[in-house]
């Protein structure tokens, strides 16, 4: 009994507010008001960075949140200075040791009521995080701290239920209690509460379960960005949820397992964000959002792909992670067809495929990538097959004003086997010149002869490359034959460097960077959504 009491009062001090100091507050303060205009001006600052520090925090508590945030834009003096605009904490984060269960719940719910408690009502919430975790339900407790957020003005909600410890058990009277913990933990019955919170601007929910609202749902009158993530939500639920949400600008799906027809009508021009990742049961996405210009999907091929307006696209990702024996059903190339504006764009391996498939019959209609700026290819595998189908990508798909080119290479040492089912023959490169293409980047580059062949390839066609990095993958790095060093350098890199500067260059001015890490100068923009795959 010592032991427990002991633990308890351990981990309730693990409850933290995340306060900024207030010591760094007012030393800013201090030090910030000091410094005269014509200084600040000097120094390249605008008249509002001169202004004193107390000014400036009266103005960040006049904004929105995200409005706060963004003033760090202005000047490096004003960056970060939106933490300290209340003078008290205005970001709470509450979460619970990774064990806790049955009384280690209850005792986290009272850390969290006797912190709100001991905060007092009326002072603004900018963000709020609670980690929830499994063992019981938290219907009651949920709607308790939303009404006291709501009052607060809160404009970022995070709830999040923490998976059961029980669920890595291989017992089969394991698994049973894990499904029974997972049942009790999630709550179904607080959407009603989220909705009195009139300044919500952004909500994240994570392994709550969301019963469907009925029909007249109250509307989320002011909520922008919507994350539904491992959350069990039906496809009528999601309907009136976002139906309830007028100014909805970004919406995001993740490890939904229960939707099965993704219907997302936005009737005003404000949603412009969809991401749609792992949702297993999804057949098909119809998409009426007239404002839509951004789609990143990740997960197994949808049968049918459905956009009022495909041609208002510029921002779009298609992966799949599943190496299929043959092509699934889809419609997705006939949609690809339509993003004639469509600037950043990512595509697997078999979306190669089904481009070589299905482009060979409509050569005409892939003529339409003029306005792409960044191409990223995430292959799965990488065979001659393969090879061929990246050749056959931009013989069908013109792309002149390409500027960065990203690939990313199987992981695994050796080519994986697979039966073919779509016979390429093995053919030149495509006469193609990548005139504006200025940065490629290729990780996990192990120097297999497909890969040097489509390295030779780009070299030659790039005839404005100004940098060119291979990165190779930690396995090779690790490698028993890369204990030789030559020149400091291990001699795989040495020897693949060899190789590549007897290429011929499209570009005398290239600059071809091997490394053994990859140090993140060169990011594709959908480097976040394929990691989940």
């Amino acid at each position: 009994m010592r032991q427990m009491k002991k633990s308890k009062s351990r981990w309730a001090a693990d409850l933290s507010l995340s306060p900024p100091s207030s010591s760094s507050s007012s030393s800013a303060s201090s030090s910030s008001s000091s410094v005269p205009a014509a200084s600040a001006a000097a120094d390249g600052d605008d008249r509002l960075t001169a202004l004193p520090d107390t000014i400036r925090l009266h103005i960040l508590s006049l904004l929105p949140l995200k409005d706060a945030v963004r003033t760090g834009a202005i000047s490096s003096r004003w960056r970060g200075l939106w933490l300290l605009r209340w003078p008290h904490p205005a970001h709470l984060q509450f979460s619970p040791p990774a064990t806790a269960l049955g009384d280690a719940a209850d005792e986290f719910v009272a850390g969290v009521d006797r912190c709100l408690g001991d905060r007092g009502r009326g002072l603004r919430i900018d963000s709020l995080a609670v980690a929830l975790p499994p063992g019981r339900r938290y219907d009651a407790d949920i709607k308790r701290w939303l009404e006291y957020a709501g009052s607060c003005g809160v404009e970022d909600l995070r709830l999040a239920v923490s998976p059961s410890s029980h669920a890595t058990t291989s017992a089969r009277p394991g698994r049973r209690v894990a499904r029974r913990y997972d049942r009790a933990a999630v709550s179904s019955a607080f959407f009603y509460s989220i909705c009195e919170c009139s300044n919500l601007a952004h909500l994240t929910l994570s392994g709550l379960h969301l019963s469907g609202p009925s029909t007249n749902i109250k509307r989320f009158s002011s909520l922008e960005v919507l994350s539904l993530h491992a959350t069990p939500i039906t496809d009528a639920a999601l309907r009136r949820i976002v139906a309830a949400c007028p100014y909805l600008r970004s919406l995001d799906l993740c490890l939904c397992r229960k939707l099965r027809r993704i219907v997302i009508t936005a009737t005003s021009s404000r949603l412009t964000s969809l991401t749609i990742v792992d949702c297993v049961r999804a057949g098909d996405v119809t998409v009426s959002a007239p404002g839509l210009r951004r789609f990143r999907f990740s997960g197994n091929y949808l049968a049918s792909y459905s956009f009022d307006n495909p041609n208002r696209l510029e921002d779009v990702c298609i992966i799949s992670g599943i190496l299929a024996s043959s092509l699934p059903r889809s419609n997705w190339v006939k949609t690809l067809s339509g993003l004639f504006n469509v600037k950043i764009l990512t595509l697997c391996n078999l979306s190669l495929q089904y481009i070589v498939v299905e482009g060979a019959k409509a050569i005409g209609e892939f003529r339409n990538f003029r306005k792409l700026r960044e191409l990223q290819l995430v292959m799965g595998m990488m065979t001659d097959d393969n090879l061929m189908d990246i050749y056959s990508f931009f013989k069908l798909c013109e792309c002149p004003r390409l500027e960065k080119l990203f690939i990313e290479l199987p992981t695994n040492m050796r080519d994986p086997f697979l039966e073919k089912y779509l016979t390429v023959s093995e053919g030149e490169p495509p006469e193609v010149d990548f005139e504006c293409l200025k940065t490629i980047k290729i990780n996990n580059f192990k120097g297999h002869s497909n890969e040097m062949r489509l390295v030779k390839f780009l070299l030659e066609k790039a005839s404005s490359l100004e940098s060119l990095v291979v990165v190779s993958p930690k396995e090779l790095v690790g490698d028993e034959l890369n204990k030789n060093m030559v020149d400091g350098c291990p001699d795989f890199l040495h020897f693949f460097e060899t190789q590549l500067t007897n290429f011929t260059r499209g570009s005398v001015s290239a600059n071809i960077t091997l490394s053994e890490h990859d140090d993140r100068k060169f990011c594709p923009t959908h480097c976040g959504v394929y990691s989940t795959v």
